[in-house]
């Protein structure tokens, strides 16, 4: 199947759930860790395994979309590896120590580059931590929150794409009646014939607010909104997703989110090589991958 679709069905708030498998690398989370492994679950603490003993995050607020926030500190002795997990998640991440902490000799140290996601709803996201020993006990659970930044569009509909890598990725979203939003559409709104429309009118449907990676100028924001300020028109609508040039990438994992009124309608996901970019052509009639699809009613 072109693009590699790992997903065989839209993702409604009460459907189907995703799997690890389906969404690469952590996309479907709220919370990616740099080079720590993900695991299948919740994490189940107070199982007799040692406590983390310090947390040191010196960026209280952070950006949806930003993947480079630190979080560091110790474990008690015995802990060998951090437990890390977003409320809200399905699955956690585990990431091993550093070494011997220099003030406290048998405390193990931890560093983490955290990743937020473009689809986090809620203004402050609380983050679960706990040490585990050799032998794989958790010890006592414990939060930290970060809040989040106000950058998301002031929406009623919003169809977010995200991916995890330096390339040119269009995002297209095709409404319910019919016409194509993404990169060669910028709006739903058409302007009257021999006349002169209001330069905000655009604003009454549905539009792009930003292209990010264009023909590979890379401004590595790597996420694209369509959004719609006013009440969307009722009906079914499609979201596809046109890696336009790979930039060099090998690999490129994406994941798409619809929200209505903060509202998760779908969340879907994919993986495209450098190959897929030659499938759709720019001017074709197929807007790129086909994602998915959900309603409004």
């Amino acid at each position: 199947m072109t693009g590699r679709v790992l997903l065989a069905c839209a993702l409604f708030a009460a459907g189907c759930s995703p799997s690890v498998s389906q969404f690469g690398p952590g996309l479907h989370l709220q919370l990616r860790v740099a080079d720590a492994q993900l695991h299948e679950g919740r994490i189940r603490g107070d199982r007799g395994g040692p406590e983390v003993s310090q947390i040191l995050r010196p960026q209280p607020e952070v950006s949806r979309g930003d993947g480079s926030v630190q979080l560091s500190g110790r474990l008690a002795p015995d802990g060998v590896a951090l437990h890390i997990q977003a409320v809200g998640d399905p699955d956690h991440w585990v990431l091993p120590t550093q070494g011997y902490d220099f003030v406290v000799g048998d405390e193990l140290q931890f560093s983490a580059d955290l990743g937020f996601s473009h689809a986090i709803q809620t203004d402050a996201l609380r983050v679960r931590l706990a040490a585990s020993d050799k032998r794989g006990r958790l010890g006592p659970v414990t939060e930290t929150t970060f809040a989040l930044a106000p950058d998301m569009p002031a929406a009623q509909l919003l169809v977010s794409l995200a991916w995890d890598a330096p390339a040119d990725v269009d995002l297209h979203v095709v409404d319910a009646d019919g016409t194509v939003i993404g990169a060669k559409n910028i709006a739903a709104f058409e302007p009257p014939i021999g006349g002169v429309s209001d330069p905000d009118a655009y604003l009454e449907g549905g539009f792009l607010t930003f292209d990010s990676n264009p023909q590979c100028r890379l401004d590595l924001v790597n996420r694209e909104h369509v959004v719609w300020l006013s009440p969307p028109p009722s009906g079914r609508y499609r979201i596809f997703a046109h890696l336009y040039s790979p930039c060099d990438t090998q690999v490129v994992n994406m994941v798409a989110v619809a929200q209505l009124e903060g509202e998760v309608l779908a969340r879907v996901g994919a993986t495209q090589y450098p190959f897929d970019a030659r499938d759709h052509s720019a001017g074709g009639e197929v807007p790129g991958l086909f994602l998915g699809d959900f309603d409004v009613p």
